[in-house]
């Protein structure tokens, strides 16, 4: 099925059974900062879109070990489940932490900065909720920022961003430091 095809929006109390508040990562990679959240937060439901069907699976049966009941993922583009079955005003944060695949040009398809999906994200959060962006090339942080504040995001540069740990992939890539923006939809 094509993701234009599918235009339900499913409610969150359909996927975690609650009307805890969510928050979503995109791309959680092994799922280090996902489930460490779920952990520091179990009030806090916490859903992921994951590329990879392996991944996605690894990171649910990290979640069922530790008994993390507050976690779903889901292997799909995050494009396509934000942009057609996420609801209007119904995330509290999203967390992109190293969204963009390395520069190269056989990966601008995949790239997630986009004003669509900046729209899409824009869309989806609750007023005052909050988005965080990491990476280790500043370019695609600026970027993305710059999108997501002509769809009206606010960026918050003095507050610094959610306390975590590095991913695997930041300890490995992110020598030269890692680049964050925090934005804000208004009120």
């Amino acid at each position: 099925m094509r993701c234009s095809a599918i235009e339900q929006r499913v409610p969150w109390r359909a996927v975690f059974g609650n009307d805890r508040p969510v928050e979503v990562e995109i791309g959680p990679g092994r799922g280090e900062t996902l489930l460490a959240f779920a952990a520091a937060a179990p009030a806090t439901n916490f859903f992921a879109i994951e590329r990879l069907a392996g991944a996605a699976a690894a990171i649910m049966a990290k979640a069922a070990a530790r008994r993390l009941d507050n976690v779903r993922v889901v292997a799909a583009d995050a494009r396509c489940i934000i942009g057609h079955l996420v609801p209007e005003a119904s995330v509290t944060a999203y967390h992109l932490y190293f969204p963009d695949p390395w520069p190269k040009t056989r990966h601008r398809a995949r790239r997630l900065a986009s004003d669509a999906f900046a729209r899409d994200l824009a869309r989806t959060l609750v007023p005052g909720g909050a988005l965080h962006v990491a990476s280790d090339l500043r370019a695609l942080v600026d970027d993305f920022a710059a999108r997501l504040a002509r769809v009206g995001l606010h960026a918050v540069g003095a507050i610094p961003p959610p306390a975590r740990a590095p991913t695997a992939f930041e300890r490995k890539y992110a020598r030269g430091g890692t680049h964050h923006a925090r934005l804000l939809r208004p009120h």
